[in-house]
């Protein structure tokens, strides 16, 4: 356990990964080793795999595992690997825990509560995560702490100290609010801490230095611009860095539209050059308007240094219709150079 411990310690840039589909909203499978290539490329060191951005509370255990495979595989030991079990039914949860506790490549567990009941008590939710805890074996826990979305309202860094003498697998939290005091106090815990949302990007740099850590939808597409961020805190060019952090700030302003958060960042990476297609039922894909929206601003509206859609984390393997456009220019080269040897042997004769 140790060595997948310090593997998820030393993490600072995790994609919580979209979960890849085609039209028919099946897994896309096929896509996912390139997904993997192109976030090494962007400088990410992990993933997490069924998150809120997964969506893997929505998906039935066998597709959630098999998820998790598929981009274990790809990853080759380039990535740590963390896999999100939360769901709403406490018995699923613990199988899916064993379940992957079994499964070598996964590096850490990420646990959640059910969130279609906000009526726990303080005490049955830390029951829920122990129980959840023990079921991974002594895999390393991290705890999501999301209250915007779960509505539970409780002292998280009392839970936090709880969970520190009853878990022995617990390592930290992924800390998605953007109360800075909690989370100020939360560092004095010593624990692992992943900041959930870009807009404390800046402060984590301020607060944690060259040790803050993110896991946050965006690390998909602009992880380039979260890494300047923090580059320039450590250079002491916080100025700047306040005006990236702007930017960073607009970029997901201007791609919610209409509160469709999820569909919207999983409709970015269309830009990017990797498509994810529509999301899982019963979530709703975007409308023609929304994406014509979406796309208008990337490519119109100014950043602090060029364009919006400068800004992303760009695919840069070759497409397929690039590699046949290749083969073209290819063939016409060599048509023109035998033109030209017969042309000349022509005009010798």
């Amino acid at each position: 356990m140790q060595d997948t411990r310090d593997k998820i310690l030393s993490a600072r840039y995790v994609a919580p990964v979209f979960t890849p589909r085609d039209n028919d909203r099946n897994v896309n499978y096929a896509i996912i080793p390139k997904y993997v290539d192109y976030l090494i490329s962007a400088g990410v060191q992990g993933v997490l795999v069924g998150g809120s951005a997964g969506q893997g509370i929505l998906q039935p255990n066998s597709e959630r595992l098999a998820v998790a495979r598929a981009f274990i595989a790809a990853a080759e030991g380039r990535l740590i690997v963390i896999v999100h079990a939360g769901g709403v039914n406490y018995e699923d949860t613990l199988t899916l825990c064993r379940d992957l506790s079994a499964i070598d490549g996964v590096d850490g567990i990420m646990l959640s509560t059910p969130i279609f009941y906000p009526y726990f008590t303080y005490s049955g939710l830390l029951e829920f995560l122990c129980d959840a805890g023990e079921a991974c074996n002594g895999k390393p826990v991290l705890y999501y702490h999301f209250p915007s979305l779960t509505r539970l309202q409780y002292d998280v860094v009392d839970l936090v100290k709880n969970l520190k003498k009853r878990l022995r697998n617990f390592v930290g939290l992924k800390y998605t609010a953007n109360d800075e005091e909690i989370y100020k106090k939360l560092v004095k815990q010593r624990i692992k801490i992943f900041l959930g949302f870009p807009s404390m990007t800046l402060v984590g740099a301020q607060t944690q230095g060259g040790q803050v850590s993110l896991i946050t939808g965006p690390t998909n597409f602009v992880n380039g611009v979260m890494m300047r961020i923090v580059d320039l805190v450590l250079e002491g060019n916080v100025k700047k860095a306040k005006t990236i952090q702007k930017d960073l700030d607009d970029i997901m302003t201007m791609i919610v539209v209409e509160q469709e958060l999820m569909s919207a960042m999983t409709h970015v990476m269309d830009f990017v050059g990797l498509p994810m297609g529509p999301p899982v039922k019963p979530l709703s894909d975007l409308t023609e308007s929304q994406k014509h929206k979406i796309k208008w601003n990337l490519l119109n509206k100014d950043a602090s240094e060029g364009k919006f859609i400068d800004m992303l984390d760009k695919y840069e393997a070759p497409s397929e219709t690039a590699s046949i456009y290749t083969s073209y220019l290819l063939m016409m080269s060599f048509a023109y150079l035998l033109y030209k040897v017969v042309d000349k042997r022509i005009n010798n004769l």
